[in-house]
């Protein structure tokens, strides 16, 4: 389990003081070698790419949800990709103490046929953003259901978040 989004850890008070303490305990951000940008920030607004549970440069975990990997595996890798989500943020949009609010998720599960508890594997997801932010960390939801997932990962997660000012260039 990741220690930032660790259920018996406290949520932490929503404030920028302690955003600045979750940024230094992020992970590094994951890059990627595909002619993508992990970011676009226009205005306000940040729109993340599609992070996949990845450590170290490696995928954390490999398989179909329901299938090599459990309900509780799967939710731990949204998990990972909401921390990878929240260190590009970090990265690229001024730091997290520029961050307004999370707005938007949109988790993808790689799933054998007839798995139907997608959702339980999107709240790791959506439990970490709030535990690591508190209420800024809250947000609106759609979760997807799919054969594939690159590299063959389990899950994928996507994030538009509101800043508080653009970031400098």
């Amino acid at each position: 389990m990741t220690e930032l989004c660790d259920p018996s850890h406290e949520a932490l008070p929503a404030d920028r003081a302690a955003f600045a303490e979750v940024a230094r305990r992020l992970p590094s951000p994951e890059g990627t070698k595909y002619p993508y940008d992990l970011v676009v920030i226009d205005g306000r607004t940040a729109y993340l790419a599609g992070q996949i549970p990845k450590r170290d440069g490696q995928l954390a975990l490999a398989g179909k949800v329901g299938r090599e990997v459990s309900v509780e595996d799967a939710a731990a890798a949204a998990r990972i990709c909401a921390e990878q989500a929240m260190a590009w943020l970090n990265h690229s949009a001024g730091g997290l103490e520029n961050l307004r609010r999370i707005l938007r998720l949109t988790c993808y599960v790689a799933h054998e046929d007839g798995f139907e508890n997608i959702s339980a594997v999107a709240d790791g997801a959506s439990i970490c953003l709030i535990e690591m932010l508190g209420d800024p960390g809250r947000h609106a939801r759609s979760v997807i259901g799919v054969r594939s997932l690159p590299r063959n990962a389990p899950v994928l997660v996507e994030v538009t978040a509101s800043l508080l000012a653009p970031p400098a260039p």
